[in-house]
């Protein structure tokens, strides 16, 4: 298995990249390195959904909710 090597918070913010692709004015997914793509399907937070693009799963919508702020375990 990789070791992967990331600051605090970097994968929440790549993941959230991912997520928010499909906004108008929000970042491109592509712009994602693909060392951090791996390690986000390699903890299932991603899925392939096409050639060059991915899909946030269950698991990584779950983690964006853990990473907010406002989630009740951070009160």
């Amino acid at each position: 298995m990789a070791l992967h090597r990331f600051k605090k918070g970097e994968l929440g913010e790549w993941l959230r990249v991912i997520a928010e692709s499909g906004e108008a004015d929000a970042r491109p997914a592509d712009e994602v390195p693909a060392d951090v793509l791996q390690a986000l399907e390699t903890l299932r937070c991603i899925e392939p959904a096409g050639p060059g693009r991915w899909r946030v799963t269950a698991k990584g919508e779950l983690a964006l909710r853990m990473e907010d702020p406002a989630a009740i375990h951070r009160r």
